[in-house]
């Protein structure tokens, strides 16, 4: 997938994204509001019934047409002036606000309408159920002047279990959307990246293999010379050629292998007890001559003892050796490389150090995923497949060991393998 096509996918995902947002916040607030205006109307209708009932009670009819006035969003005033029987208009209020649509506390008050002044005044919780009304008779009876009564809500009434319910079904499923949105983003991302190491890799993977191949070639072409049984020495040397780079190519050919063998975890490991700091030697000593050609210098510090592990010897050989491989490779001056072991509490220490172009810290985890190189622009004066240090890291995870790279550009780099007790 081309980096267009990415875009134009991000970005028509973004708008449906953003497009549901907004919708699903419409009908948020479309349905708050229809939830406003269903508790004003049930409101309204209740305290008209309650209006209506003390009317006829005293005049034997319903005098005013249309008694409520909603004054806010909390208060609403019923506008009649009638006698009050208070133990009455109790047992209605209670009654009329026992619906479970009502579940919300309020406070009715009564008030004397020729000078405006509260005479009565009762909270209410909004768990009343009808069971539990009674008709009082300990309140007093207003006959005395002419009276209208106020309810107020403190509290805005709560949205309704089935609303929550859609709300909520509707709020999961668009955090899924964007959960796997994101997913699906760090998918392509991911393949996107893949496609260009395993280019990169195809590209390195060419080149390593030009080299050796045409050498085979150059020194079969000099060995099917008849003339060349008369010089047996130089016979020799051509067939060493040909001997030493189909090692060198199949030694290639079997680090991809067990790369793939460890990804698939079927490789085997080889368990044996040796002496660390006896095998590290061993390994420096044939190191030395690839150093010696480069006018470098290798120092070693074998502090751990005792140096006895029980690990794979040839995966344990395989990773220093493709440590001090970079730690070479990547030297644009006089390669200076210090190999040092050591040993506490938490087991054995393998430190390897160098003075080479080292890595930026925005790279420290990236360099051991396969096919990854460190971005060098157009220049790749170090051929490779990006293999290596993703072989130590899957041979260090198989042996449960612990990887830790410390490195700063320019200033080299050092590699630390730790072998638990």
């Amino acid at each position: 997938m081309n980096v267009r096509t990415i875009r134009w996918v991000i970005l028509l995902g973004i708008i449906a994204i953003i497009t549901v947002i907004l919708s699903q916040v419409f009908w948020i607030r479309k349905g708050l509001l229809i939830n406003q205006s269903n508790f004003e109307t049930a409101v309204t209708l209740s305290l008209e019934q309650i209006a209506s009932k003390i009317e006829i009670a005293n005049n034997g009819k319903k005098i005013t047409e249309k008694p409520v006035v909603r004054i806010s969003p909390h208060s609403y005033v019923v506008n009649i002036e009638e006698k009050i029987d208070l133990n009455q208009l109790d047992y209605y209020i209670r009654n009329e606000f026992s619906n479970p649509f009502h579940k919300v506390d309020f406070i009715y008050q009564v008030y004397e309408a020729t000078r405006d002044v509260l005479v009565f005044e009762e909270t209410v919780s909004g768990d009343i159920k009808n069971s539990t009304i009674v008709y009082p008779t300990n309140l007093p009876v207003l006959t005395e002047s002419k009276y209208y009564f106020k309810m107020n809500f403190p509290e805005r009434p709560v949205v309704n279990s089935v609303m929550l319910f859609v709300w909520s079904t509707s709020l999961i499923a668009l955090t899924i959307v964007l959960v796997f949105f994101g997913f699906t983003l760090d998918v392509i991302f991911r393949q996107r990246r893949l496609s260009e190491f395993q280019k990169n890799f195809i590209n390195n993977l060419a080149h390593e293999f030009k080299t050796p191949i045409s050498t085979i070639g150059i020194s079969a072409d000099v060995i099917t010379d008849p003339e060349i049984v008369n010089d047996p020495e130089r016979l020799k040397n051509y067939a060493n050629i040909i001997k030493n780079e189909n090692t060198r190519l199949t030694g290639q050919v079997s680090k991809i292998l067990e790369l793939a063998k460890l990804e698939n975890d079927e490789l085997v490991l080889n368990y044996e007890k040796f002496h660390l700091n006896k095998i590290l030697g061993e390994i420096i000593n044939s190191f030395n001559v690839r150093m010696e050609e480069n006018e470098g210098d290798i120092t070693t510090e074998f502090n751990a003892k005792p140096d006895l592990v029980e690990a794979d010897k040839v995966h344990l050989q395989n990773v220093i050796n493709t440590l001090l491989d970079n730690a070479l490779k990547y030297n644009d001056k006089y390669p200076k490389i210090s190999v040092m072991t050591a040993r506490d509490h938490a087991g054995i220490f393998i430190s390897i150090s160098d003075n080479g172009i080292g890595i930026p810290k925005e790279f420290h985890r990236k360099i051991f995923e396969k096919f990854f190189r460190v971005p060098t622009g157009n220049v790749h004066n170090v051929k490779g497949y990006g293999l290596g240090l993703n072989y130590v890291k899957m041979i260090a995870k198989a042996h449960k060991w612990r990887l830790h790279v410390d490195s700063e550009l320019n200033k080299g780099s050092i590699f630390t393998l730790i072998i638990p007790q």
